[in-house]
């Protein structure tokens, strides 16, 4: 009985640990993955976000509330370029019956 009793003490006290440390690797991950709100602006019925999409070149996204559609620019920062890369109609993708994703190309994609 005794020594039952020590080994579910020491399993219970493990378990323990292991919980407390998957508590702080979860933690720090999540704090890893935080948005950085000073990147978005977002005023009347337009957003608009940067984002690095690859080395040295960033992406321009513009959201556009009152048509539905998301336009998306290429940046290229070693060339000081902005051209259009994709174009969404958000109205079409997320009421899809099916039959249209509801993108449209612009530009050229690398």
């Amino acid at each position: 009985m005794n020594r039952i009793h020590t080994t579910c003490c020491a399993l219970t006290a493990s378990a323990l640990v292991l919980a407390g440390l998957l508590a702080v690797c979860v933690g720090q991950r999540t704090a890893a993955n935080e948005a950085q709100a000073s990147m978005v602006i977002a005023q009347d019925a337009l957003t608009m976000m940067t984002a690095q999409t690859r080395s040295g070149e960033e992406a321009f996204f513009v959201l556009d509330n009152a048509t539905a559609s998301l336009m998306v620019y290429r940046l290229d920062i070693s060339r000081d370029v902005l051209e259009p890369a994709a174009g969404l109609n958000l109205d079409e993708i997320f009421n899809n019956n099916g039959d249209n994703d509801g993108r449209r190309r612009r530009g050229n994609r690398r």
